[in-house]
């Protein structure tokens, strides 16, 4: 969900893979996807270990982040080199990988949020389009000839406030997604650009955060559109009009039953997916995003903890998986992605959501995973 990181890497069935293509949505089969960021670009070493076991559990698309401060003009070399390997080893090892997906993560700190009543900075101090636009050019550019499909969501879950300051951020990713698809589509056309990558819920308010700490996914999406809060349109349609391929969620709940909808029908949860995929079709009448992209639902983070305050159980999670899963399905969603196939070793890393153990034993939510059909 929510949190720092350098980069990560997602991967979901081969046979599935065919769901990322435009294709009936009756008939395309959920996409199962696996992300582990250690594995496959901090310890390539790991890498080996890491195909074998999404090909085991038939995993054909695989996720990276990679690293933006809101300023720089051009991606981190070491991390584009870390994907292109990853993809062409995937591919000469028959793995099943068929696609990538990138998504830049702002690697904001405190500033872009900070604590107490005093407003905080504008998006527009913290993000620079014109910096982006050079970014993410050179990013496509770096992997528009690698041996895989290649999928992007321009910046990795745009709600939360310490990846795009709260203040005006709705007409900021709104500008970077466009810049994205213009930028991506005039290097690699048959690139796929996707909207959203968006956490589910807003963070309560504190007393530390009185103007909180994120937006949930469904206002988040109004205000990129200029909609309001009945999904009407207001404005100059001109002015807030989208260009995608799809949309991507993160639909975490931690320690809910799947199947236990929110009260509010803005959370975008696993639960609540109904209620966005209804929300999502009311945006696309007003033509501000097509109705094709909204109706290309792609799950690209999902998991249950395995420490910390919101950790669950095992078995309570492997059950939840399940039904996690048959969701995705009713659903009709694109791709399903676990994060994390091991719990990460890595010093000062406190997300753990491994399917496996930090040394590669089996847990009941990989025997689970694997099954998942």
């Amino acid at each position: 969900m929510t949190r720092i990181r350098t980069t990560a890497a997602v991967a979901t069935t081969a046979a599935a893979a065919l769901a990322l293509t435009p294709a009936s949505p009756a008939s395309a089969a959920v996409v199962k996807g696996l992300q582990d960021q250690q594995m496959t670009v901090n310890e390539p070493g790991s890498t080996p270990a890491f195909l074998a076991a999404a090909q085991e559990a038939k995993v054909g698309l695989v996720r990276f982040n990679t690293r933006w401060d809101g300023k720089s003009s051009a991606p981190d070399p070491a991390q584009v080199a870390a994907i292109r390997a990853f993809a062409q080893q995937a591919t000469a090892a028959g793995s099943g990988v068929t696609a990538i997906e990138v998504s830049p993560n702002v690697s904001g700190d405190a500033s872009f949020n900070p604590r107490g009543r005093k407003k905080g900075p504008t998006a527009a101090s913290k993000i620079s389009v014109t910096a982006y636009r050079s970014y993410i050019r050179t990013l496509a550019e770096g992997l528009r000839d690698l041996p895989v499909a290649r999928y992007y969501a321009p910046l990795n879950e745009p709600n939360w406030f310490r990846h795009i300051p709260k203040r005006g951020a709705g007409t900021v990713y709104r500008k970077i997604h466009n810049t994205a698809y213009d930028q991506i589509k005039a290097v690699d056309p048959s690139a796929k650009v996707l909207f959203g990558e968006l956490l589910p819920y807003d963070r309560p308010l504190s007393r530390n955060y009185p103007h909180g700490q994120s937006s949930s996914a469904g206002d988040f999406v109004r205000e990129v559109l200029g909609l309001d809060s009945k999904w009407r349109a207001k404005g100059r349609s001109s002015t807030y009009k989208v260009k995608a391929d799809g949309v991507s969620l993160h639909t975490y709940d931690f320690k809910a039953d799947p199947r236990k909808r929110r009260s509010d029908r803005d959370d975008w949860t696993q639960a609540n997916l109904g209620y966005a995929k209804a929300d999502l079709r009311k945006a696309a009448r007003t033509k501000r995003i097509s109705s094709t992209a909204a109706s290309r639902i792609y799950l690209t983070e999902f998991a249950y903890k395995t420490s910390g305050s919101d950790k669950l159980s095992t078995s309570k999670a492997a059950t939840y998986l399940k039904r996690a899963w048959a969701i995705a399905e009713k659903y009709k969603v694109r791709s399903f992605l676990w994060y994390q196939l091991r719990d990460p070793t890595a010093a000062g890393e406190s997300w753990k959501s491994g399917l496996q153990t930090s040394t590669g034993g089996s847990r009941r939510t990989w025997t689970t995973f694997r099954g998942l059909r």
